[in-house]
């Protein structure tokens, strides 16, 4: 099994961040393997964000992880957008293992409060259990660091822990549908050049004229430093859907991520903390 064609809790953005974030072979034997992410989403009952988490703890075969900060710029060519079978017609992985209790806790300068939840098995997505929270603690985006702490179980996953910190709320200016020069410039609000974030910009097409979902998209991953040019050669598709005589529906979605990984017993565990901006066209 390649966990790079997974879509954790069925959120396409993650297969990009996944591929980007940790390498596999396909050679050695399978060991255990935590994939954790965790979104911070507007709050259900209060004002600003919460912090919404999706994981799994699988076998497979991964050699190691690679930080948000070491990545470096660079973009792909359009590939379908990946979907989920929402836990329907695919068998129950045999790689799934149990991580024992999981929990989420959120704790930092602005609010110095612990706040921790339980993450529990509430559903199955291509065949492979995904543990989540039912309530979301309130969040300061950017200040206050996310901790996931697994038990472990006996025969299953070991236990561990891994920490990182939130990453900041930014706004994200629209995307310009022609090519100019070297290609489209793309603004957000960008951080500091020693910031340990980068962010991925996705740009989502309908393949077929009219107002369909889009259902192909191209993707950058750059320094979050706020300006990023897309090279033209990836954007010819782009372009197309947002200037031809019917254009069809289109979008950019911004995902500013700050990745982390450690090494757990003879496996690896990997926490992803991000924040999504779509701007529709």
């Amino acid at each position: 099994m390649n966990y790079r064609s997974l879509v954790v809790g069925g959120v396409a953005a993650v297969v990009a961040l996944a591929a980007a974030c940790t390498s596999t072979t396909g050679v050695g034997a399978p060991r255990p393997f935590a994939y954790i992410d965790v979104r911070e989403l507007p709050a259900t009952n209060a004002t600003g964000l919460a912090a919404w988490a999706n994981a799994i703890f699988i076998k497979d075969r991964v050699t190691g992880v690679v930080p948000s900060n070491a990545l470096s710029e660079g973009c792909t060519q359009p590939v379908p957008i990946a979907t989920a079978d929402g836990g329907v017609g695919v068998p129950l992985s045999g790689a799934n293992l149990e991580p024992g209790a999981v929990t989420m806790t959120l704790q930092g300068v602005a609010d110095p409060s612990a706040r921790t939840v339980d993450l529990g098995a509430n559903g199955v997505t291509n065949g492979l259990i995904t543990y989540s929270n039912e309530t979301g603690p309130v969040l300061t985006a950017g200040d206050d660091s996310v901790l996931i702490t697994a038990a472990g179980a006996a025969g299953g996953f070991p236990a561990f822990t891994i920490k990182t910190r939130s990453v900041a709320h930014f706004v994200a200016q629209a995307v310009d549908d022609s090519i100019s020069g070297q290609g489209i410039r793309v603004l957000w609000t960008g951080l500091g050049a020693t910031s340990p974030t980068r962010m991925q910009i996705a740009l989502q097409y309908a393949s077929t004229a009219g107002t369909g979902t889009p259902d192909f998209e191209m993707r950058c991953i750059a320094l979050d430093d706020g300006d990023f040019t897309i090279p033209r050669q990836y954007l010819t598709e782009w372009q197309d859907a947002g200037v031809d005589a019917t254009p069809t529906r289109h979008q950019a979605v911004f995902s500013r991520f700050n990745t982390v990984g450690v090494n757990v017993a003879d496996g690896i565990a990997v926490l992803v903390t991000r924040i999504d901006t779509t701007v529709a066209k």
